[in-house]
């Protein structure tokens, strides 16, 4: 009731707690439980032994107003936040004693790496299935060193923290019942876990923060202001056609919980039509129900429901939703109480043991359930059939409670995408802003949702200080890139550039927008970045960007003589007077920046400016021009590639940015880099071999190549890489692949002048590659004529054939 009456957005629900009616009826839950088949018994029962969590979501930006209204309603005393102890798992340990032993940082890096991620791995497991975990076990003895006493020390605590989300209410004063200590950032915490906790009898409730309601929020503010005052979010039908048509294309990028490239080829196959297909979606998309082959088999009786059987009668109306597949908890226990008679609370129990796989425990339930089964007149053997299928599925089954209220969700964003796509789309985007940073270099999601808007026909607008806002912002029927999206531009610059605007008149000058806004929060720095951006491009009096950057200092040391000057009393705002010297300490940094400010950057050099403080290139792509080179010598794109199945390909793009590395244990060179097409990125691999062998000398950056190779990815949790077999730049690749130069011509105003002119251009660069001429003809259309003249398609014949007949007048097959 608090945060709704705040405006702070509030999920739907979250976990067993949705199953609860009363919940539903407090408004603590927006789904009804008896409409879904979500039991109480899942959240509570008598036989439960300790008190259930409650999980409620808000938004990100509003959970910590929450926890200080509890701790206001409660009393400080009775409320706090729960401790966390981090173990020393095992990559962490590794890192720590090597930290301690004096290892080179990228040794142990390497070292750690080779431990796999997956839960509850340990240093001993990993080197029994990490070969070369072993094998530098044995031959090295400062690795050996590190990996004994790591597992010694494997498991230990190692820190506290503060739980993510868990906060503990008590009816009186806390330290009654467990001891509190004071956390980082001056947080109250408990000093026992939150297991411990439970055990005293406590109510621990989780606070999550969820961006998505964020997202929603904004986005409904939108479509208010823009549409319909009266729009209500939780009022939109289940069965929206646009929204399944999305859902079906999976046009799901930005989708809560189905933007995975695993859940889109699921929705492509299944092509959802009902709310209930997006709630199995949620349930069977883990690696227990898709290791069981549950997936596969959900699909399939989707599409053929003629193949689904029931055991017994009584199983239809409890399976019918699901396709007669065991795939939720409650499932189990709605079973166990039709056929075997059991009461909720037992139907419980058995759906933890089945959880939990304890042999001993399913055994007893198995014996209850067939005695069960017996009294209500059901063949053992029809019995026996179906605990052994609940048994099998039930192992995986999934909280359906969490699934409604989670599939509400992501069917309220899919929804807004479908219908508002607009507001939508910058709600999303603003969410992304100061989140870019993204491990091993993977593309920022704010560049994936930047691609996403422009493929659903919405115009990315550049940044501007005249007309954009802090976040991304709706205009002319596009989305304004926010200045606070600009890297080294803060919140209080932006905030800064948009009031000085909002006070007055639009800039008007840059000389006029550094007098307006205050140095210490609009930096060298700032401007800088903005003029990189392109945000400055409306007061540049008719100067390129490279003109610009390197009047700013100018222009700043003027703005700040001029407002002292004022504030002293002896002089104009108007009036900058003489340029300060040289040697002014405003004067910006130019290492990274070509000191030669009487030419403009050229294409490539201001496209890369873009990218490093945009995180893509918003004025076009390096690349483009070659675009029909691109795809004449490559057999894929990297927006297609998956993770196997390619075999050997061929990829050509440029060469992003190069790390030159060695190897630990032979000490030899390789390389690792990022290479991108027009479609996407890729790290790209090339192993000491193929280093030696002369791969090295085509790797700078900027260098457009063809990379052919396979694609590998170490594990689940790491990105694709492209492993390079061959690389050879682009020049190279002109005569090796194009068999065909085709130069066009229109007979209307051909002089024989400029055919001779052609002529020469093209003896000029002799080579193997047949030039054919297409001659378009008002009587007779286009005419192919094959020529005896040979050429070699370098870069300095193309310019030229570009300078004589035009961008279009030159083709390559």
């Amino acid at each position: 009731q608090y945060a709704r009456r705040e405006g702070i957005p509030v999920g739907p629900g979250r976990g067993s707690g949705a199953g609860s009616l009363v919940a539903y009826v407090l408004g603590i839950t927006n789904v009804c439980p008896m409409k879904y088949g979500l039991l109480f018994e899942r959240f509570l029962n008598p036989e439960r032994k300790t008190m259930p969590d409650l999980d409620i979501d808000f938004s990100d930006d509003g959970r910590e107003r929450v926890i200080s209204y509890v701790r206001q309603k409660y009393g400080e005393t009775n409320v706090a936040q729960i401790i966390t102890f981090g173990s020393l798992q095992a990559r962490l340990v590794v890192r720590d004693v090597g930290r301690v032993l004096g290892v080179p940082l990228p040794e142990v890096d390497r070292l750690a790496k080779l431990i796999p991620r997956e839960p509850g791995t340990s240093i001993a497991s990993a080197r029994r299935s990490v070969p070369e975990l072993e094998q530098l076990y044995r031959s090295d003895p400062q690795v050996q060193k590190l990996l004994d006493i790591a597992q010694r020390l494997e498991g230990l605590k190692r820190h506290t923290g503060v739980h993510a989300a868990g906060i503990v209410i008590a009816k009186d004063d806390l330290t009654n019942y467990a001891p509190l200590g004071r956390g980082a950032k001056e947080v109250i915490t408990t000093q026992f876990n939150d297991e411990a906790l439970l055990k005293l009898g406590l109510l621990k409730i989780d606070f999550l923060g969820l961006r998505t309601l964020t997202v929603i929020h904004h986005t409904v503010q939108l479509v208010k202001a823009r549409h319909d005052p009266n729009f209500d979010l939780m009022q939109i039908p289940l069965d929206d056609p646009k929204t399944f048509r999305l859902l079906q294309e999976a046009r799901t990028v930005g989708i809560f919980q189905l933007e995975s490239q695993g859940m889109r080829d699921l929705l492509r196959k299944l092509k959802p039509t009902i709310f209930e297909d997006i709630v199995a979606l949620i349930a069977l998309y883990r690696p227990g129900p898709m290791g069981a082959g549950m997936l596969d088999e959900f699909v399939r009786r989707k599409h053929h429901p003629s193949e689904i059987k029931y055991d017994h009668p009584l199983l239809e109306p409890i399976l019918r939703d699901s396709y007669g597949i065991c795939l939720y908890q409650e499932q189990v226990m709605q079973i166990a109480q039709e056929v075997a008679g059991f009461s909720p609370g037992q139907a419980d129990i058995l759906r933890r043991a089945m959880g939990k796989k304890i042999p001993e425990e399913l055994e007893r339930q198995r014996e209850d359930f067939l005695k069960g089964a017996k009294q209500r007149g059901i063949d053992r053997r029809v019995a026996v059939k179906i605990f052994e299928q609940i048994v099998h599925f039930g192992g995986y089954g999934f909280n359906k409670s969490h699934s409604v209220v989670y599939g509400l969700i992501s069917y309220q964003t899919a929804h807004l995408k479908a219908n508002h796509p607009l507001e939508y789309m910058a709600s999303l985007l603003t969410s992304e802003i100061g989140r870019s940073a993204v491990a091993r270099e993977e593309e920022s999601k704010l560049v994936h949702f930047l691609t996403e808007a422009e493929a659903l026909g919405i115009a990315i607008l550049p940044p501007d200080v005249q007309t954009s806002e802090v976040a991304f912002a709706i205009q002319e029927e596009g989305i304004r890139f926010g200045l606070l999206a600009v890297k080294n531009v803060g919140e209080a610059a932006a905030e800064a550039i948009v009031r000085a605007r909002q006070q007055g008149a639009p800039f008007g000058s840059l000389e006029d927008l550094c007098r307006r806004v205050d140095p210490r929060q609009v930096n060298r720095k700032v401007l800088e970045s903005l003029v990189k951006a392109g945000a400055l491009d409306r007061l540049s009096d008719g100067e390129g960007r490279a003109q610009l950057y390197h009047r700013l200092f100018d222009v700043m040391g003027r703005a700040s003589r001029k407002r002292e000057e004022v504030l002293a009393g002896q002089g104009s705002l108007f009036d900058f007077g003489e340029v300060p010297s040289p040697g002014s300490p405003l004067a910006p940094s130019h290492a990274s920046v070509p000191s030669n400010s009487d030419l403009a950057w050229p294409e490539h050099l201001l496209l890369s400016y873009e990218k490093e403080v945009l995180g893509f290139y918003l004025s076009g792509h390096p690349l483009a021009k070659y675009q029909q080179e691109l795809t004449l010598y490559s057999t894929h794109h990297l927006g297609q590639l998956s993770g196997g199945g390619n075999g050997q390909l061929r990829i050509a793009g440029m060469i992003a940015n190069v790390k030159r590395l060695v190897s630990k244990g032979r000490k030899e060179q390789y390389a690792r880099c990022r290479f991108e097409d027009l479609t996407g990125e890729i790290d790209l691999v090339v192993f000491p071999r193929s280093y030696a062998e002369g791969m090295a000398k085509h790797l700078r950056p900027g260098e457009m190549v063809v990379v052919t190779g396979r694609v590998s990815r170490r594990s689940e949790e790491f990105p694709l890489e492209l492993i390079a077999e061959e690389i050879i730049p682009i020049r190279d690749a002109r005569e090796r692949f194009i068999k065909k130069l085709m130069l066009k011509f229109v007979t209307a105003g051909l002089e024989d002048a400029l055919l001779l002119k052609v002529k020469e251009v093209l003896t000029a660069h002799p080579g193997a590659c047949q030039v054919v001429l297409q001659v378009s003809t008002p009587r007779h259309g286009d005419i192919l004529i094959e020529t005896n003249l040979r050429v070699k398609p370098t870069e300095g014949l193309l310019q030229s054939l570009e300078r004589l007949l035009g961008k279009e007048a030159w083709k390559v097959q």
